[in-house]
């Protein structure tokens, strides 16, 4: 019974301790206000993030903005 309750303990700890890995090594994202991005947002805004503001992607809100997502 003894090993049974031992193994299971392990399992736990081990599930613990991967589910706390996975969390930590998520990147952290921002989204910002486009810098050089001019005029009303409809498209392109995340060809634009992605080549001249060096960001992972980008979107258009409802404001009609272009808002790219970085890296924090």
């Amino acid at each position: 019974m003894e090993k049974k309750s031992l193994a299971g303990l392990c399992f736990l700890f081990l599930v613990l301790f991967v589910a706390q890995e996975i969390v930590v090594t998520e990147a952290k994202t921002c989204e910002n206000l486009a810098d050089k991005y001019r005029g009303p947002c409809f498209s392109g805004c995340d060809t634009h993030c992605t080549t001249k503001e060096n960001a992972v992607s980008g979107r258009c809100r409802d404001d009609f903005r272009c808002w790219c997502t970085k890296r924090c």
